[in-house]
């Protein structure tokens, strides 16, 4: 069943392949490479989203384990002004990769923005055949 759902598909296509004219071939394959490049962006962004993650995971980790300072192994009582400014360092690094992440989040939306519109633009070449 699988296989002949596959060959009607291919017949259909190979059809409006044949069908179409020279422009409508052209603006296809560009809108492929268009769209392949699209993909490719979009993956880079999306590792880019995770490694932040990790980053972010690991400085909530630093904050809330209270590794911000001596080790836990001495009796050495640390410096208060010393803690504050490591707590607010770690939520500056926090706040500035919850920035980061929201930008490439950003990015990644335009991206699938754009795909939309190119997609559209496929589906409208390839029904007027």
């Amino acid at each position: 069943m699988r296989s002949l759902i596959w060959i009607l598909a291919l017949l259909v296509i190979g059809l409006t392949s044949v069908t179409a004219t020279a422009d409508d071939k052209t603006e296809l394959q560009n809108i492929y490479a268009a769209l392949s490049a699209l993909n490719q962006e979009q993956q880079s962004l999306f590792q880019q989203f995770q490694m932040l993650q990790e980053l972010r995971r690991a400085n909530d980790r630093t904050f809330y384990a209270g590794q911000l300072g001596a080790s836990q192994f001495t009796t050495e009582v640390q410096n208060y002004a010393d803690v504050v400014q490591a707590q607010r360092g770690v939520a500056r690094r926090g706040e500035d990769l919850a920035q980061q992440s929201e930008q490439i989040y950003e990015q990644y939306n335009e991206i699938g923005a754009k795909k939309a519109l190119l997609q559209q633009r496929v589906l409208e070449l390839t029904l007027s055949r």
